[in-house]
């Protein structure tokens, strides 16, 4: 599954870059981030199915470190999350930082 989370990264990276090189039509925007929202849907998918161990056998008083395939695909969904908001800020209107105009 971690794999699987490393090749969304790098197919909504190439979406991304996609449409920062084009011309920056609102239809394409739109598709753009109905593709970043379903791809992060997937990585919440998985963050939940996820069967293998999920913490490490060893921990200090605060901290509880996850594995490191489980961590990808948190880390993942994080930065999938973070990025589908900005989207829906550009589209909004809110904040150009993802895309500037």
């Amino acid at each position: 599954m971690s794999i699987i989370a490393i090749l969304i990264d790098i197919i909504t990276t190439g979406a991304y870059f996609f449409q920062a090189q084009s011309s920056m039509a609102r239809p394409l925007l739109m598709v753009g981030t109905g593709f970043q929202i379903l791809m992060t849907l997937v990585l919440l998918v998985m963050c939940f199915s996820y069967q293998g161990r999920r913490r490490h056998r060893y921990w200090t008083d605060t901290y509880h470190p996850f594995t490191f395939r489980f961590g990808i695909i948190a880390l993942s969904f994080v930065v999938n999350a973070l990025v589908a908001v900005l989207y829906v800020f550009n589209i909004m209107g809110i904040n150009s930082v993802i895309f500037s105009r």
